[in-house]
């Protein structure tokens, strides 16, 4: 199952102060104080900046009692996947998710339900019965290129009162997802599964000191951390324990154990992607034939050849590799950052960082999230409010709000106490987190779901070969469903 800790974002407010300047022989103009009066005894109170900028900032339009409805997907306890709690429980984060929504419904006048189990089925069968119980799904990424094409989706963009240049909607999701002008997946600060979801590298604190490494961060401060480097790590920690001649994922230390995720990562922070989207051509574009692309695929296959690399790193088990790493046994441990939460019991101390880079020459990079749990907005939902236009708006204005107090509290306690607190190494690790949550990015493989890229490209990467037998033949492949994809896409376009 896929999965996605974390960053607490700063908000920078600029103070405009406009000063007059006058002639030097210019008589100043005279000006009536102004005398604010104070009750013998008072202190007058300094003013201060709000610590809910967003939140105050945010429409407050009485909703009349409206009921807005979510479908979900199951809770899923190693990922935060849910938009709201039944009641308090005394766990932090879920009081402060709880706490949220309610005040978000007393200051809109409006009632907030979320339904667990079968989402999208739940989306699909309010389309097609013209019910338009469900406002809104929370559901996998991957979903989405299907329900597209079945035309049973809005932009959220196309909403009158969602504003997505707001920083609560993921400006890297905007950046990497939207076509033809159109947003389907609504990455905002609601639910923290966009943020789970995230691919990180673990590192076991201990082993650095042990073995006397460089520093992870201090490599990344340095723009020197590069699959080269990354590499020399690896090699200078793995062990065979017993002396026998044979590595073994049980007993023995290795470099890099957990998930590969087809490689990704590393593509992303170099700065190169498998599919990407020509909005001027108004085309998918298939970069796997791409120079650079190939020069990063084959770097990546420095580390992760099965054949040249076996002793040193472990992706065949990943459960294994977990233990390995509780274990003290792995100097880096890939996984989401939502696996935190498996690491709690871990004796040794670990970081965090981001995949290393092929090298600093592109300065593209980004953080790859693996499908991700997102909002979708159906093509219709219902008129609770009787005045003969689908709810879109008030959903909306809801969104909205619920972004804006996120952004300035709940996403605060999830960094802070759910990921942060939770056994990070040191202060460079959580600032680490940050770093890479503000510049995210997606696949357009998931999101419109092209079958067999990733897995291609995986193939080519743990043999070092067949770059170019592989790349044709998807070619050949990609050329038809993208097409495709497009013309379904333009059909069911507002």
């Amino acid at each position: 199952m896929k999965k996605f800790i974390s960053f607490s974002l700063a908000l920078l407010f600029v103070l405009l102060s406009a000063a007059g300047c006058s002639d030097a022989t210019q008589e100043p103009e005279e000006t009536t104080p102004v005398i604010t009066e104070v009750a013998p005894g008072a202190e007058m109170e300094p003013e201060t900046e709000s610590l809910t900028p967003f939140w105050d900032a945010a429409e407050k339009v009485d909703l009349q009692g409206i009921t807005i409805n979510a479908s979900c997907e199951n809770y899923d306890s190693n990922f935060y996947n849910v938009l709201d709690w039944d009641e308090l429980t005394g766990e932090r984060l879920n009081d402060a998710v709880y706490d949220r929504n309610r005040l978000v419904e007393e200051a809109l006048n409006c009632l907030f339900t979320s339904d667990y189990g079968s989402a999208v089925q739940k989306l699909e069968q309010s389309c097609i019965s013209g019910s338009g119980d469900i406002d809104m799904t929370y559901a996998l990424m991957g979903n989405g290129g299907g329900l597209l094409q079945k035309g049973y989706l809005k932009a959220f963009n196309t909403v009158d009162t969602i504003d997505m240049s707001q920083p609560f909607w993921d400006q890297g999701a905007i950046r990497s997802l939207s076509i033809l002008g159109q947003t389907f997946c609504g990455m905002i600060d609601f639910g923290f599964d966009h943020y789970d979801s995230m691919a990180v590298l673990f590192y076991n604190g201990e082993l650095v000191d042990e073995y006397q490494l460089e520093d992870p961060y201090e490599l990344f401060k340095n723009q020197e951390w590069t699959i080269d480097k990354m590499k020399e790590l690896i090699l200078a920690v793995s062990t065979d324990q017993n002396g026998d001649g044979v590595y073994s994922i049980d007993r023995d230390i290795y470099g890099l154990c957990g998930r590969e995720y087809n490689f990704q990562p590393i593509l992303f922070t170099s700065g190169e992607r498998l599919v990407g989207w020509d909005e001027a051509n108004e085309a998918f574009t298939f970069n796997f034939t791409n120079d650079r692309f190939l020069q990063v695929a084959e770097g990546i296959a420095t580390i992760y050849d099965e054949s040249a690399n076996a002793d040193y790193v472990h992706y065949s088990n990943y459960d294994l590799g977990r233990t390995a790493f509780s274990d003290g046994r792995a100097l880096f441990y890939s996984r989401l950052l939502g696996d935190f939460k498996q690491l709690r019991e871990v004796e040794d101390d670990y970081g965090v960082i981001c995949f290393p880079r092929y090298d600093f020459a592109n300065e593209d990079t980004s953080y790859y999230v693996q499908n991700p749990t997102t909002l979708f907005l159906p093509i219709l939902v219902g008129d609770d409010n009787r005045d003969g236009e689908g709810d879109f708006n008030e959903v909306g204005v809801f969104l909205q709000a619920v972004g804006a107090y996120t952004l300035d509290v709940t996403l605060n306690e999830y960094i802070e106490n759910a990921v942060i607190g939770k056994g990070m190494r040191d202060q460079n690790s959580a600032d680490m987190v940050r770093i890479m949550m503000q510049n995210r990015n997606f696949d357009l493989t998931q999101a419109f779901s092209f079958p067999n890229m990733a897995s291609g490209l995986y193939t080519c990467i743990k043999t070092n070969s067949g770059y170019a037998s592989v790349a044709k033949k998807l070619e050949r492949s990609f050329g038809k469903l993208s097409d495709k994809i497009v013309e379904e896409v333009k059909e069911h376009l507002e």
